[in-house]
């Protein structure tokens, strides 16, 4: 029986005499960044070519006027007015993330995705394509061999399709042309922004960085820390923001459940907890509370017993019955578990774990992917 695949998050914190930072503490870049430090997305259209006959149909009148536009500016011009027509080549949207403090001359990847009805990238060539902002200015250039990981393949009576063949990669395919300046508009704080918005975590984040030396800094709401900069000198401020991103923090941990239905993979938080209720499900049956005390049957023969014949005591119990009994404030680790040693499928406990979550059983929030 294929067992339930299993990752139990439980967040415990141990000090020790020695050390004042516990287990779970993490440093503040780690769950959070500087407001102004951000990063920026970049799109572009751009045509792959060199593709083996599986690129855009004559019907992507797009695809044929960008090639024709394209090679009218290298001063080849087509004899007649028919645009150019070819399976070689494809039209793409050109997508990047340019992170910030990225400098002239580095390079950045990018993702190539067909926009016609090409079947697969696989085997082509980006030509040079500009990548704009939202202000329509140019940042980067692409251009590159794209890596497509999907397979794609077609005989006369069979298509072979398997994952995505019309979505690339070129790694390190662009080049930075225009950099993105970033400056920092409060000179008399630096906001911390966490990556989650959690109030507990920020209060703890407040409270750290206070006791690393950083006083005045206040939590703003869930999601945003304020630290005071005093005396600050020039030029220091990467100093500065390099100790902030150093402070260590002990987030909060959520009751959450995680449940990938295709894998079978489930993510539990510390926090869950499970309240009393019986559930059954198939040929399972889950109680959670005090177990009972099983009951012995006394069988009596109906016959004279014989002179110093001690009466005998059955058990009895129904084949088959596959019963898990939980104590109350029991976590779903247990569960997990208990089921495990039954032989339970990850389609029984998805289903157990949706029940007990619509019942109001189960305290944690369930995202299913």
């Amino acid at each position: 029986m294929k067992h339930i695949i299993l990752v139990s998050l439980f967040l415990m914190c141990f000090v020790s005499e020695s050390f004042s930072v516990s287990k779970t503490d993490v440093r503040l870049k780690d769950i959070g960044k500087v407001l102004e430090v951000r990063d920026n997305q970049l799109f572009g259209f751009g045509l792959v070519v060199g593709l083996r006959n599986t690129g855009d149909s004559r019907r992507s009148i797009f695809t044929n006027k960008a090639l024709t536009n394209v090679l009218s500016r290298m001063g080849i011009s087509p004899e007649t007015n028919d645009l150019f027509q070819s399976r070689n080549v494809a039209g793409v949207m050109v997508t990047a993330k340019l992170p910030a403090y990225t400098k002239q001359g580095q390079t950045v990847p990018v993702t190539v995705s067909s926009i016609g009805d090409s079947i697969s990238l696989s085997g082509g060539t980006l030509l040079m394509s500009e990548l704009k902002g939202a202000d329509m200015k140019t940042y980067v250039v692409a251009q590159g061999p794209v890596i497509v990981g999907g397979v794609s393949s077609k005989s006369s009576s069979v298509t072979l399709l398997r994952d995505t063949t019309t979505v690339g990669r070129i790694p390190d395919g662009g080049i930075v042309e225009r950099e993105v300046p970033v400056t920092i508009r409060d000179q008399h704080h630096v906001t911390i922004v966490l990556n989650e918005s959690n109030f507990t975590t920020a209060s703890r984040v407040a409270f750290a960085i206070n006791q690393s030396g950083f006083f005045g800094a206040i939590a703003i709401d869930a999601g945003t820390v304020k630290v005071p900069i005093a005396n600050l000198e020039d030029g220091s401020m990467v100093d500065l923001i390099a100790r902030l991103e150093s402070v260590k923090v002990q987030p909060d941990s959520l009751a959450k459940v995680v449940v990938n239905s295709r894998t079978g993979t489930i993510v539990i938080g510390e926090k869950v907890r499970l309240l009393p209720v019986a559930l059954t499900h198939g040929g399972i049956s889950v109680r959670i509370g005090p177990q009972p005390v099983k009951r012995q049957a006394t069988v009596r023969s109906k016959t004279p017993l014989p002179a110093r014949t001690n009466i005998k005591q059955v058990r009895v119990q129904k084949a088959g019955d596959r019963i898990v009994y939980l104590e109350p404030q029991s976590t779903l680790n247990s569960l997990v578990k208990s089921l495990n040693r039954i032989g339970a499928t990850p389609k029984d406990l998805i289903s157990i774990i949706q029940a007990l979550q619509s019942s109001g059983a189960l305290i944690a929030d369930v995202e299913v992917i």
